[in-house]
């Protein structure tokens, strides 16, 4: 961004005139006015004062930040997980605000890191009222972010502040949002899926390995989203009392685990639904403990025939097990049993872990 346009921003944003700017500069009005057209630049001399009265650094004055790269995003985005695990989740949040200060323009920053501190939050075991500060900067991350003019970054900025009022029970907000993002018909029958297209190339020139890793990245997506669907179907049933409809749907559910050699833990998901509607502590226990356990064991894909050719990615889910532990103990079914209180001993080492692995 130019600096003209980085000067008009960021007065306004800070609700300065540019009668006030130049009052405080001792310079004229109309000279404020040619800076913000770009017709002129401000003298050396000015840059510091200006930068300070704008508060913002030279650098960002200069616009030498604007071009971060993804990988230096990803990179960051390591840090503030460590700075969590290590410091604390306010550490993690001010560590973020000084980076989105340096770059107040980089949107992609802004995205990766406000879902990075979503979930961070999420995993922390702060009460609600604590949480309170945090959720309301995320909430105004994502609603700065839903204005973007990139479509990628508003329709998930729009998802997630749908799913937050959701959760909230603000359904009326939620529906609001939700009428914003494009129906995903219309996105289908605007364009052809040039995905085909991308392997037959590829294949033909001679880049069969790459058409095979991206079969297989497409398969495991809409292998997900299978499995999404089925949950969302049995819960919908359970909803409905349609019990022995929704136990199939559970079945179906697990036994794709099995046949398209995913993840283990998925196959235990909709059954522990299930056992909680039958209000079943046994089942949910048993269930649970193999839950766990799955969790325990990583998923080697590479030992796998249909996801063999993606590379595996460094990553721990059990840091996910004091988060479920935590949830599962403030069910009522469980509080009384003394097979779950033995459970959560035996897995009272992962109480204590911070998110320091995390990322």
């Amino acid at each position: 961004m130019p600096m003209n346009l980085v000067i008009q921003e960021r007065r306004k944003e800070l609700g300065l005139t540019q009668e006030q700017v130049a009052e405080y500069l001792n310079v004229s009005i109309p000279a404020v006015s040619k800076w913000e057209k770009g017709t002129t630049s401000p003298d050396i001399s000015l840059l510091a004062p200006l930068a300070r009265l704008l508060k913002i650094d030279l650098n960002t004055l200069f616009c030498f930040h604007e071009d971060i790269t993804q990988q230096e995003i990803g990179l960051f985005c390591k840090e503030v997980g460590k700075i969590v695990g290590d410091k604390g989740i306010e550490e993690g949040f001010a560590a973020v605000g000084q980076k989105l200060h340096e770059y107040p323009h980089n949107e992609r920053l802004m995205h990766g890191l406000t879902f990075q501190l979503d979930g961070l939050l999420s995993m922390s075991d702060l009460t609600a009222d604590e949480m309170r500060p945090y959720e309301e900067q995320i909430l105004e991350w994502y609603h700065r972010l839903a204005g973007s003019t990139d479509v990628e970054i508003s329709n998930s900025a729009n998802f997630m502040l749908a799913s937050r009022y959701l959760r909230s029970g603000e359904y009326e907000k939620a529906q609001e949002i939700l009428d914003l993002m494009p129906d995903r018909n219309d996105i289908v029958g605007s364009m052809a899926d040039k995905f085909w297209l991308q392997v037959e190339i590829d294949k033909h020139q001679g880049k069969s390995e790459k058409a095979a890793e991206d079969l297989q990245r497409e398969l495991q997506l809409a292998l997900n989203k299978v499995q999404l669907l089925l949950y969302k179907m049995m819960s919908i049933e359970l909803e409905c009392g349609e019990s022995f409809t929704a136990q199939k749907i559970a079945d179906k559910s697990a036994q794709m685990v099995t046949l398209f050699e995913m993840w283990k833990y998925s196959a235990f998901t909709a059954p522990l639904e299930i056992a909680f509607a039958e209000k079943d502590a046994d089942k949910c226990i048993s269930i649970l403990r193999e839950m766990l356990a799955a969790m325990r064991e990583p998923w080697n894909m590479d030992k796998t025939l249909l996801f063999n050719r993606i590379p595996a990615q460094a990553t721990q889910p059990e840091q996910m097990i004091p988060v479920i532990l935590s949830a599962m103990e403030k069910e009522p079914l469980l509080q009384n049993s003394s097979e779950f209180q033995e459970l959560i001993t035996e897995y009272k080492r992962f109480k204590g872990r911070n998110t320091n692995q995390i990322m």
